[in-house]
């Protein structure tokens, strides 16, 4: 762990899709957001007694943190149980933490607050106080404590965060990118402009030594 900021170095693992081999940052962790734009059925619906918001309401604030190399934020469809919307999901240290009745705008903060507490410390902690009433758990207990890999470790070579857009985390090539930059002794590879000139905005944001 970086102790000047309380973070673990980012690291990436190597993936093999349609042939072709990739990198891929390694999170922390998912923070998955039940919402009426990706098709749910309680969640964001104001006639059936929920808080309505737009997506923009979880990523503005997201992407404020600067986090998305360390918490990867997905909306989704019917999370479930509906009866409890509108509902969240942190899937974290190997945990599954469940949110509910999420229908003011002043818990969302919080909850990227927990998360972040929890990525600072390095495993999962209780609730606070002002989200206690909102975390419950869905899922039954593992039946072991043990870690069990899904596949065989994917090493990288050393070189899989130069070639990662900083912004999106896409893996791009820098001997072929059309839009590079350089910054901190290095160039730095992006897939699109539009991540170029989010990165030139603010680029100790999307440091990758971080």
């Amino acid at each position: 762990m970086n102790e000047a900021n309380g973070r673990r170095p980012l690291s990436t693992v190597r993936v093999n899709a349609r042939g072709e081999d990739y990198r891929v940052v390694r999170v922390g962790g998912n923070l998955f957001v039940c919402a009426k734009e990706n098709g749910s059925c309680c969640c964001g619906w104001e006639e059936k007694g929920r808080m309505p918001f737009e997506n923009q309401l979880w990523s503005d604030e997201w992407e404020r943190r600067g986090i998305r190399n360390r918490l990867h934020l997905t909306f989704s469809g019917c999370l479930g149980p509906c009866i409890a919307g509108n509902n969240a999901m942190l899937q974290l240290h190997g945990r599954s933490i469940w949110f509910k009745d999420l229908n003011s705008a002043d818990l969302i903060p919080k909850v990227f607050d927990y998360a972040e507490e929890m990525l600072a410390a390095g495993k999962v902690l209780p609730p606070p106080d002002d989200l206690r009433g909102h975390v419950y758990d869905r899922y039954l207990a593992p039946p072991e404590d043990d870690w069990l890999p899904m596949s065989a470790p994917g090493e990288d070579d050393g070189d899989g965060l130069d070639r990662l857009d900083p912004v999106c985390l896409m893996d791009v090539d820098p001997a072929t990118a059309k839009h590079t930059v350089e910054y901190g002794g290095r160039v730095i590879a992006f897939c699109a402009p539009s991540c170029k000139k989010q990165f030139l905005a603010n680029p100790a944001q999307f440091a990758m030594t971080s």
